[in-house]
């Protein structure tokens, strides 16, 4: 399978969310960018990248799901997947990036619930 490629089965073991909302990964080499979540559940996320990451990375992520944005959630994560953006989808991003973390996120999913749902009231779901 090649990294511009989809995987040919959907393996999401967890609900996930659309969101936007910041992080910051770290790769293996100590490079620290700013990513955003495009979507989330307790045990993978959706990242949109601009730096190099290929599948297999080993990332540490800081996730700002809570209300007060001070709060960070730590996980550390493997990329599964990543694909260029479309050049109709260009801009501050470059890349779609999958990763699955590598314990499941299950201490935060009352927060994860709850950024989906002020989100829907925002209107910012589908």
């Amino acid at each position: 399978m090649s990294e511009s490629q989809p995987p040919p089965s959907d393996r999401r073991t967890a609900e996930r969310h659309l969101a936007c909302f910041p992080a910051s990964l770290r790769r293996a080499d100590g490079e620290e960018r700013t990513a955003l979540i495009r979507d989330l559940s307790v045990t993978g996320a959706l990242l949109l990248v601009r730096t190099e990451v290929h599948i297999g990375d080993k990332l540490r992520l800081a996730l700002h799901i809570s209300e007060n944005i001070d709060e960070v959630r730590e996980a550390t994560a493997e990329v599964l997947r990543v694909v260029p953006l479309a050049d109709d989808e260009l801009g501050l991003w470059l890349k779609k990036v999958a990763v699955h973390f590598d314990h499941a996120m299950t201490i935060y999913e009352k927060e994860i619930d709850e950024l989906h749902e002020r989100q829907a009231r925002l209107g910012l779901t589908k």
